[in-house]
């Protein structure tokens, strides 16, 4: 109803804005804005990623089935293999199947960027400094927000803190909030078991270890990461399908999320560039996808042929309508878009 959008009317004037610092912050360090298909073939494989499906008719009748991206990843690692050094797509992506709990909408705003060399050290260093930047810039005269903002309990305080952002591997995150050694317990259904039952979690037949995982993880350790800016950073690579396996230990891969004000923000890797190695990780996602009843459909043939040629890269994917709610100290997304699902839908 218009009077709830009228309510939010501050919100969106400050979205509007947060919008504009985000592509000013990139244009000035010289990226190049890529606005790639959000209409594609054959979108990203994640098991727990739901696409929303149609279908592509030409005029003379032949159809094509059509999907909405989650993530526009597989053009912009196509764009830097074909001679892009720097680039960033800002723009709705799409997800099937998530909650309307105030943290998802089933069309989002998602920045990713991209560029060629990095380790995963430096795309922590330059998203730190994104996020501190457009903050700062965020609260200045002219950018829609002049006064103090304010944050409602138990958000963490933003704009960032003084001090850098909190920076833990997968391992100590587990060490301090689960009180296990992570490394031990990797590929071991067993062992991940009577962890998960230490941690009051209930233990099925048919849990993976990866399900294993994510029980205790979201339960007692994302939550404590989560409650000031934190970068987590090399997890168990069966939870990196795109990323690069660590050098020092391959069970790790090189990806990071970065945490705050209790969101999860970004995700990012050290891209892997190996077409072999990606194509065996997609064939594996399928083979998940298969065993938990969802659809299916072919491997990127294009994707695959051009991934070499991105060589050496870094990449992350950052959830725009989320920062929006801690610049504006909200507690959903339905105040920071114009018309959330849940009025688009009628529920």
């Amino acid at each position: 109803m218009v009077e709830c959008l009228l309510m939010n009317v501050q919100n969106l004037r400050q979205r509007s804005a947060t919008i504009k610092l985000i592509r000013r912050f990139f244009d000035e360090r010289g990226y190049v804005e890529m606005h790639t298909p959000r209409l594609v073939g054959s979108p990203g494989q994640e098991p727990h990623l739901e696409p929303f499906w149609s279908e592509v008719v030409e005029s003379n009748g032949t159809r094509h089935a059509a999907a909405l991206i989650t993530s526009p990843e597989y053009a912009m690692k196509r764009l830097l293999a074909a001679g892009f050094d720097k680039i960033y797509d800002l723009g709705p992506c799409f997800r099937n199947g998530e909650p309307f709990d105030g943290s998802h909408d089933p069309e989002f705003l998602m920045l990713e960027w991209y560029r060629k060399g990095g380790d995963l050290k430096s795309l922590m260093d330059e998203t730190e400094e994104m996020v501190r930047w457009v903050a700062i810039k965020y609260r200045e005269p002219g950018t829609g927000n002049r006064e103090q903002l304010k944050y409602p309990v138990p958000r963490s305080p933003f704009p960032v803190p003084e001090q850098p952002f909190r920076r833990m591997t997968c391992e100590e995150a587990w060490k301090e909030y689960a009180g296990a050694d992570l490394a031990s317990l990797i590929g071991d259904r067993e062992a991940m078991s009577k962890v998960a039952r230490e941690h009051g979690q209930t233990v099925a037949d048919g849990d993976s270890w990866d399900d294993l995982y994510f029980k205790v993880f979201l339960s007692k350790i994302e939550p404590k990461v989560a409650e000031a800016p934190t970068f987590l950073y090399r997890y168990p690579a069966s939870q990196a399908a795109l990323a690069r396996a660590c050098a020092d230990d391959p069970r790790f891969a090189e990806r990071v999320e970065l945490y705050a004000g209790g969101l999860e923000l970004a995700n990012g890797f050290v891209e892997l560039a190996d077409a072999d190695e990606q194509r065996h990780r997609f064939v594996e996602e399928q083979e998940l996808r298969r065993s938990l009843g969802k659809k299916m459909w072919a491997v990127d043939e294009r994707f695959l042929s051009d991934l070499p040629g991105m060589g050496e890269a870094v990449g992350i994917a950052f959830g725009v309508d989320r920062f929006v709610m801690l610049l504006t100290g909200t507690s959903s997304i339905n105040d920071v878009v114009p018309f959330p699902a849940r009025e688009r839908f009628g529920t």
